[in-house]
């Protein structure tokens, strides 16, 4: 199947006048904000083109994911894209306060915006704060997308704005679309989030997701497993991939057609699956056990000098010795609460799919019991 390679290199010389945007133009553009611009120099007049010209010169090791220099290659040759002004590039990362954001701002030929929120990048700090998501409610990266929008907003005298996002970025779209005050949510034209998570019931049913409803998109992959974590009162579209699990968040596996994205009628089990179980052990879990929880696991990891996960995981021969020190300083307390929640981990998933299949898995529920304190 194709993909958002072969859309650039069929359509990509398709002007908007001829073509208006659609969806799988939105995933190109939400794509666009993950790559290293923190890499290049941003001159005073940049375009989509001007961008991918100085980005082909970078290594590949500098892009996220294995897909991104050849889509930047494609894109610089895209003349639907290329002419499009790019500004006001940001990129917050602070590990004291678990913030991990970044976003870019394009410019339509209608005059309109495209605002692009970033997802989570490789590091611990940008995963640690998708995990903080669970048991909070606005985290930085949230407020930061939010601020970001408004200032746009300000700064280019209200014209009509889209927001776009993958992964957390998603989440930072919708999020700003229902909290931004009602001058600016007039001039929001549409919300496109790509496999990103949704939003506790509690924090719904505290917000104006209904005034914005119609104007939002949820796309996920068959087994999407990040974008089932919380709930989607607008919704979700399922599309095609060509990857199996986790491998799907990966947008350059997902299938499209010439104008949009080649959908499926529902999810699969696993994605079924992982959202009962996510439910499951938000239920029966505290806010103050979670944040605990997450917060050792990543204290442990960054405790081995690396700043990504393949770092910590490479680095962890060499910082056994420092990773132990930190086990063992645990109190008996906080190991037992530990292991309370990996418990309570294990259990949401077998009830997931006990209820699932509605069958029953004894040697699950055997080896469950030994968990339990």
């Amino acid at each position: 199947m194709a993909n958002i390679h072969d859309y650039l290199y069929w359509r990509g010389d398709i002007p908007l006048d001829a073509q208006p945007l659609n969806e799988v133009d939105g995933l190109v553009l939400t794509r666009f904000a993950y790559m290293p611009f923190e890499d290049i120099k941003f001159g005073p007049e940049e375009t989509i083109g001007t961008l991918c010209e100085k980005l082909k010169k970078l290594p590949q090791e500098k892009f996220r994911i294995e897909g991104d220099g050849p889509f930047v290659q494609l894109l610089s040759d895209a003349d639907r894209f290329t002419s499009m002004p790019v500004t006001d590039f940001v990129k917050d990362f602070d590990e004291d306060i678990v913030i991990q954001f970044a976003a870019i701002t394009i410019h339509l030929p209608d005059d309109s915006l495209y605002i692009s929120y970033c997802g989570t990048d490789s590091t611990l700090v940008g995963w640690k704060e998708d995990f903080y998501m669970s048991f909070m409610e606005d985290v930085p990266a949230q407020k930061k997308a939010l601020e970001y929008a408004v200032h746009i907003c300000e700064t280019y005298g209200g014209k009509p704005f889209r927001l776009g996002g993958h992964s957390k970025g998603g989440n930072l779209a919708i999020y700003t679309a229902v909290n931004l005050p009602d001058q600016w949510k007039d001039k929001l034209q549409h919300v496109s989030n790509f496999d990103g998570p949704g939003f506790p019931h509690a924090y719904i049913k505290s917000h104006d997701f209904a005034g914005v409803n119609d104007r939002l998109d949820t796309f996920i992959p068959e087994e999407s497993m990040i974008g089932r974590i919380h709930e989607h009162p607008e919704g979700f579209k399922v599309v095609d991939s060509t990857e199996r699990g986790i491998m799907q968040h990966d947008v350059f596996s997902w299938s499209i057609e010439p104008k949009k994205m080649a959908l499926l009628a529902k999810p699969d089990d696993t994605s079924e699956i992982t959202y009962r179980a996510i439910q499951n052990m938000l239920t029966n879990t505290t806010p103050e056990q979670r944040k605990n929880y997450i917060d050792r696991i990543f204290d442990l990891l960054m405790s081995t000098d690396g700043n990504s996960f393949g770092e910590a995981f490479r680095n962890l021969p060499m910082k056994f010795g420092d990773v132990f020190r930190e086990a063992q300083e645990l109190t008996g307390e906080e190991h037992k609460e530990g292991l309370k929640v990996t418990a309570k981990v294990v259990e949401s998933f077998v009830d997931a799919a006990l209820s699932y299949h509605e069958e029953k898995l004894p040697d699950f529920r055997d080896l469950l019991d030994k968990f339990k304190l």
